[in-house]
């Protein structure tokens, strides 16, 4: 456990000093062949971005939606930080969505492959909210992140879930903040349009550091 302390620490202390280079290489931190050439093709849903690899570098060409009825979500949406404050995501129950141009850095540990870009994606998105003050449980952000791993055929190992599980909270709490606003929202409230893919978007768009 003092191993446990001391790592999460030692990491806490480069996330603070912006040396997440260290902690990438220390966690063996890496985007496979196959999601990069797999992002060159035109009906792909996401693009990589070869000079944020393998930190933040993944970013969704279209909106994603997910609906979970092992999952209360509540209302509320995110927004992105700055004018005109674009709608990045939003829950509404049991139904969250993603929409386009969303960046994530695929898993926090070992090498990201084709089965690990949707848990990934979903688990990290929802990480984002809870730091900016979502209604939402990391446990349960957790769970379903071990079920979308079996849906997708991730290989998610033991000692990977329990990672998460021991430093999850603690690397979340550590990250760049205001990277998101939460606006509460009911039922009533109409969903934000789902915009097409535009070949003439800027290369980034929003960049978030969890952990």
């Amino acid at each position: 456990m003092k191993f446990f302390t001391i790592t999460a620490l030692l990491m806490g202390v480069c996330l603070l000093s912006g040396c997440t280079g260290l902690i990438d290489f220390a966690l063996n931190k890496s985007i496979s062949p196959e999601v990069q050439q797999a992002a060159q093709s035109p009906d792909s849903w996401y693009t990589f971005m070869p000079h944020r690899a393998p930190g933040f570098c993944l970013r969704t060409r279209h909106a994603i939606v997910w609906e979970d009825e092992s999952m209360d979500l509540g209302y509320w949406k995110g927004l992105h930080p700055q004018p005109p404050h674009r709608v990045l995501m939003e829950a509404r129950g049991n139904i969250f969505i993603l929409h386009r141009r969303y960046v994530w850095d695929g898993n926090s540990v070992g090498i990201t492959t084709p089965n690990d870009l949707m848990p990934s994606l979903r688990h990290d998105a929802l990480y984002h909210a809870l730091k900016e003050g979502a209604p939402i449980s990391r446990r349960d952000i957790d769970k379903a992140y071990s079920a979308d791993c079996r849906q997708h055929g991730s290989q998610l190992s033991t000692w990977r879930y329990y990672t998460l599980r021991l430093f999850g909270g603690i690397f979340n709490r550590l990250g760049q903040r205001n990277t998101l606003i939460i606006v509460p929202t009911t039922p009533d409230t109409p969903p934000a349009p789902l915009e097409p893919d535009r070949p003439d978007d800027p290369y980034d768009d929003i960049s978030y550091t969890p952990a």
